[in-house]
């Protein structure tokens, strides 16, 4: 007979067991689909509701002015559900509540969002309401305590017949694996075996239960179907030239495009850019070229990719620097393409090497002794996802938490432990990784991101395929893009775990670690007692390096602390970056810096060097099956190679230092642990030396490349000194759409009451438009300055505030705020570009400071050196771009309307204040008195089209 069960959910007055109160309870007991009993009351929380909630629960005040106290309802909610387990959507969090007094400590809780999670890999939302529809469960209201209590009820039932039709050799290994771990959720999937193992004669999948595991065949067969590959393309001897005026008509009015899609709007300024990419693919140029919001720039250059690569058989690689806008191109744009045109052309996504799953790898986690109950509960998602997917792409996993990203880089494929042609996995073709390098060699259209693309470079063209032609699209994060994929960080902790992983000395002469393991389970494998011992002494001498290495990593750190102490100043609010410049260099405490230095890198060199020899001299042991030590060896693998990595790149910290590089030392506010940094002073020669030179033509594109009316800068930068030019502008109609609003007498940033002017002038604009504003800030501490000044007091109006930084992920933030009728967001670095909220979510737009890099920054510190005019020639132009950004987060259609308000005075009365307002496009401006901007802003958002 089926358990017993009892479905829980809470009604609050927020996210904050220790701060909020419970505003309603409901509970189910059931069985199986039989709905046994129901309870629920409202609760009295002594307290205001805060306005969203009222609006989400439809729970007014005086309603729960009238219930009974929490106090009151204990007794009655512990005897209904007794020790019966329970079923929740999110469960931890109500149990949080409940556990405060008391309540359930011990009862089996049963999370029916980590079970969806688990057993729906491919939907697109885990919400109780979204799962509801996707499950076709009759839902009545929600977010009423009862009500959600039912339909959890449900869920879980429609997730246990799901389970049902899991392999049972899944079903067994995911119970196997949470055993180990502790895991709650593996008493669902151990009762799901047993109802199955009652119901089902013995077949295959039995069989395969009753060896206890999955062994490596067992998991192959549960791969989902790969894709057969095209040849790949041979491009054309004599590249055949677009016809740039027939491609131009597709989208001219009563063009096929404006004859197929209901809606289409023409627009002259994506023509014009099309003529432009298509005569740079023709003519084998370079190209720069702005697109401004709304010009539809993706269609404008995929158009004449797809007929040039389709016609001379020729790659064309895509780079974007977001996952969104990647989506976007591979998901709609052209799958629209592909439908909507008479020509046959294939396309491939192709992502960065740690994106795929690693089969060799996912073994080794899989047979581990010991789980945490994370790593249980990713391998459950794993393991029911991988007889569907044809990528093993882990974008189509969902793994919403840092914890489970943590175990994802367990598995996934890493250049340093791939065993190659080695690998069973790659014999049998279904290496995910390897799929999607050969899927790219018959592609036309390659998307990638540009990471992936820097990283193709830096390994010679093993990732993607040869090509001639590239679109770098959101071109101006590229230098951003370059410089992290050569930086380089690392601490103490980060190398004591990559020697502690290899070994450690627990008593005198005992070691822990991979190489012991590896000595264990060698003595079954090697043929005789002499060669193993030859094997352990090479690996006695590996452990022996590694001790040595460990105690010159702490020399080095404490000598580094002692260097560096003299230039810590305690009690900042910030941690502190202090460049390693000549001047550090020549200080007398470097000297030891240098000679503990050099001891840890020699040690670190001596590692990788002695790990090497032991792995080579095993793959020459042809004779024997090392198949039970792939799991080990490709550990091995991959420590040594980061082992390696950090000696090449520490080395040079300490000594020579090239003269392209930066180096600094973080001092952390934190903990006042040191970390040691690298990264390039220059990328445009290497852009052009990489790409321009090279490639026969290339498109840089984004919505913002140009500072000061020209490319000048984007030039520079890049090196893009021989590509042609355009500038588009937005077909939005700016004057009509956009009111930005100066404040001409708020104190400047620098200035006595300019903070306090700032959180009076967003509480009174938000008041008088009922929320719907963006606030933008460039530092996380005037952000939580405001969000603390301004919550109170617009909370009173029934305001919500949303603020960057508090624990909440930044697309869950956009989904509040845009569902949350009266709301505002506060956000800074990120938040200034990717925000696409069209309508009349966001009809403000609040940029608090001018975005100028931090002074300090060690990379714009010592490239700011590079110039003659340092403010001039680098600070103002980069900061013009991102204030072009975030001024694009306003008007994403045309029929926005908002008001963009600039609280940085500077502007105004700054000699570079005018390149900043010129860079914008053409709007209404005004000038004015704080005092006045509630009224002006309500004004001309009434005034809508």
């Amino acid at each position: 007979m089926s358990r017993v069960y009892v479905a829980l959910d809470l009604e609050t007055t927020g996210l904050e067991p220790e701060h909020d109160a419970i505003l309603e309870i409901g509970v189910v007991k059931f069985r199986g689909e039989e709905i046994l009993d129901t309870w629920s009351s409202l609760v009295d929380p002594q307290r205001r509701i805060p306005y969203h909630i009222q609006q989400l629960t439809g729970i007014a005040q005086e309603e729960v002015d009238r219930a009974p106290s929490l106090s009151s309802l204990l007794g009655p909610l512990r005897r209904f559900v007794g020790s019966t387990p329970l079923v929740g959507h999110s469960i931890g969090f109500d149990l949080a509540f409940l556990k405060r007094h008391g309540l359930f400590t011990d009862n089996l809780a049963l999370d029916t969002f980590e079970l969806a999670s688990i057993l729906l890999p491919h939907v697109a939302r885990y919400s109780l309401q979204r799962l509801a529809e996707e499950l076709d469960i009759p839902t009545s209201t929600h977010h009423r305590a009862l009500d959600d209590a039912l339909t959890a009820a449900r869920l879980f039932q429609a997730l246990r017949e799901q389970a049902n039709r899991l392999s049972l050799a899944i079903i067994h290994e995911i119970g196997r694996l949470g055993e180990r771990s502790s895991w709650p959720a593996a008493r669902f999937f151990q009762d799901v075996e047993r109802s199955r193992r009652r119901s089902t004669s013995t077949g295959a999948g039995e069989q395969m239960v009753a060896k206890g595991t999955l062994d490596g065949q067992g998991l192959a067969q549960f791969l989902g179907r790969l894709e057969e590959d095209e040849p790949p393309l041979q491009p054309a001897a004599q590249p055949r030239a677009l016809d740039t005026e027939a491609l131009a008509r597709m989208l001219e009015q009563g063009g096929v495009f404006a004859r197929q899609f209901p809606g289409y709007e023409h627009r002259p300024q994506q023509i014009e850019m099309l003529r432009a990419v298509a005569e740079a693919f023709n003519q084998g140029r370079h190209l720069l070229v702005e697109a401004g919001t709304g010009v539809g720039k993706s269609i404008a250059y995929l158009l004449p990719a797809v007929y040039f690569a389709a016609k001379n058989s020729e790659h064309v690689v895509i780079s974007t620097n977001t996952i969104n806008l990647q989506d976007q191109l591979y998901h709609k744009d052209i799958p629209d393409l592909k439908r909507l045109l008479d020509i046959e052309f294939q396309a491939a996504l192709v992502k960065g090497r740690g994106n795929y799953l690693c089969l060799s790898r996912l073994d080794a986690l899989r047979n581990q002794s010991q789980l945490s109950l994370t790593e249980a509960k990713v391998l459950a998602k794993i393991l029911v996802w991988l007889p569907s997917t044809l990528t093993g792409d882990r974008a189509e996993l969902f793994l919403p938490e840092a914890s489970e990203r943590a175990v994802w880089a367990k598995v996934r494929s890493e250049p340093d432990s791939c065993l190659g042609e080695r690998c069973r996995y790659w014999q049998q073709g279904q290496c995910f990784f390897y799929e999607a390098r050969r899927r790219a060699e018959s592609a036309h259209l390659i998307v990638v991101n540009h990471a992936l693309l820097l990283a193709d470079i830096a390994v010679e063209n093993r990732v993607l395929p040869e090509y001639r032609y590239l679109i770098v699209d959101e071109a101006h994060n590229l230098e951003d893009s370059v410089t992290r994929q050569l930086s380089f960080e690392v601490d103490r902790e980060k190398l004591e775990e990559m020697l502690t992983s290899l070994s450690q000395e627990v008593a005198p002469g005992r070691y822990v670690g991979l190489l012991t393991q590896l000595s264990l389970r060698l003595q079954d494998i090697l043929p005789s007692q002499d060669l193993y011992s030859q094997v352990s002494q090479h690996i006695r001498g590996v452990q022996r390096s590694t001790k040595s290495a460990r105690a010159a990593l702490y020399d080095l750190f404490n000598g580094l602390r002692s260097c560096l102490s003299e230039y810590h100043r305690p009690g900042q609010k910030y941690d502190q970056r202090i460049r390693l410049t000549g001047g550090v260099r020549v200080q007398p405490a470097w000297d030891q810096v240098e000679i503990v230095g050099d001891n840890f890198t020699l040690q670190l060199e001596e590692v990788a060097k002695k790990l090497h020899t032991l792995l080579e001299g095993l793959e020459s042991l042809t004779e024997c099956d090392l198949t039970p030590c792939e799991d080990l060896l490709q550990g091995l693998l991959l420590w040594g190679g980061q082992i390696q990595s950090a000696y090449e790149r520490l080395r040079p910290l300490f000594f020579e230092p090239s003269e392209n590089m930066i180096y600094w030392a973080t001092i952390h506010l934190r903990d006042e642990h040191i970390s040691l940094h690298a990264a390039p002073l220059h990328v445009g020669e290497l852009v052009e030396r990489h790409l321009f030179l090279p490639k026969k033509a290339v498109v840089m594109t984004s919505a913002t490349l140009r500072a000061g009316g020209g490319f000048d800068y984007i030039r520079e930068r890049l090196h893009g000194w021989d590509a042609d030019e355009l500038a588009v502008g937005s077909p939005f109609d700016y004057p009509s759409s956009t009111l930005l609003y100066l404040p001409n007498d708020i104190p400047e940033p620098n200035q006595p009451y300019y903070q306090k002017r700032v959180e009076a002038a967003l509480t009174r604009l938000c008041r008088a438009t009922g929320g719907r504003t963006l606030a933008l800030f460039t530092s996380y501490s005037q952000l939580n300055r405001t969000a603390r000044a301004i919550n109170h007091h617009l909370g009173q109006e029934d305001i919500s505030v949303f603020a960057q930084g508090r624990g909440t992920s930044r697309q869950q933030l956009l989904e509040n705020f845009r569902t949350t009728p009266r709301s505002v967001l506060l956000g800074t670095s990120s938040f200034w570009e990717g925000v696409d909220v069209a309508g009349e979510a966001l009809s403000c737009l609040v940029i608090a400071k001018l975005p100028f890099s931090v002074p300090s920054d060690p990379i714009f510190a010592a490239r700011s050196e590079t110039f003659e005019d340092p403010f001039g020639q680098y600070a103002v132009p980069q900061a013009i771009l991102r204030f072009r950004q975030g001024f694009g987060r306003l008007i994403r259609s045309k029929t926005d309307r908002g008001i963009v308000v600039v609280l940085d005075r500077r502007v105004q009365s700054k000699f570079y204040g005018r390149a900043f307002l010129d860079s914008l496009p053409e709007c209404t401006i005004r000038q004015g008195p704080l005092a006045k901007l509630p009224k002006v802003a309500k004004e001309w958002l009434d005034r809508r089209r």
